[in-house]
């Protein structure tokens, strides 16, 4: 069965999802609804709901960690490479079990950012940016900056999902240029948080 689309601007609100799993008792750290971390390539923010056999997932990262560039696409190859990426993330869990048996039953991509340049045309506040860490020099077009992030939601359905579960994420296998993962998650076993690299894909989403 395929995963449905979810409404681009009304993504399940993992906050919302959060309370009703530890009872509205989330430390801010665990689901803001903002990211305080600065658009710095080569790092990703994920955050992770977990109810019954239910997860629900947000991603936020520069678009350079997974397309290698930040710039509208302007070749036929990075049009289809923007198109092969869209489709590996409303299809591939970003999350999963060592037995592989959760699937994404519905799913939403969003690329926006700014344009320094050209209006300072922003989708999801990334003005707040801390732009002398994060800027990314488009060569080619007079030394524009741009910063583009890609919003990802997710919601999986898991065959099963254990108190001690152990879940790996694809994201670093698939994208060469994502070198660490911050995870944040709530589950009925309480919250925390786990950093990923590519030689540490794995965590337990417990206590």
């Amino acid at each position: 069965m395929s995963a449905k689309r979810l409404p681009p601007n009304r993504p399940r609100s993992l906050h919302t999802l959060g309370c009703m799993v530890a009872a509205c008792s989330l430390a801010p750290m665990a689901l803001a609804a903002d990211n305080p971390g600065a658009h710095e390539h080569g790092h990703a923010r994920l955050q992770m709901a977990v109810e019954e056999n239910r997860i629900d997932l947000m991603l936020n990262s520069p678009a350079y960690n997974l397309a290698g560039f930040e710039h509208g696409a302007r070749t036929e190859a990075e049009k289809s490479r923007l198109a092969d990426i869209t489709r590996w993330l409303e299809t591939t869990p970003l999350v999963n079990t060592a037995a592989a048996d959760c699937r994404v039953t519905a799913a939403a991509v969003e690329l926006g950012g700014e344009d320094e340049n050209h209006g300072g045309e922003t989708h999801h506040g990334h003005d707040e940016h801390d732009h002398h860490e994060a800027e990314h020099h488009d060569e080619g077009h007079h030394g524009e900056t741009t910063h583009r992030e890609y919003d990802v939601s997710q919601q999986l359905e898991c065959n099963r999902i254990d108190a001690d579960q152990e879940f790996t994420s694809a994201l670093m296998e698939r994208f060469e240029g994502m070198e660490e993962l911050t995870v944040e998650w709530v589950s009925p076993s309480g919250q925390g948080s786990a950093r990923l690299t590519p030689s540490n894909r794995a965590f337990t989403a417990n206590n």
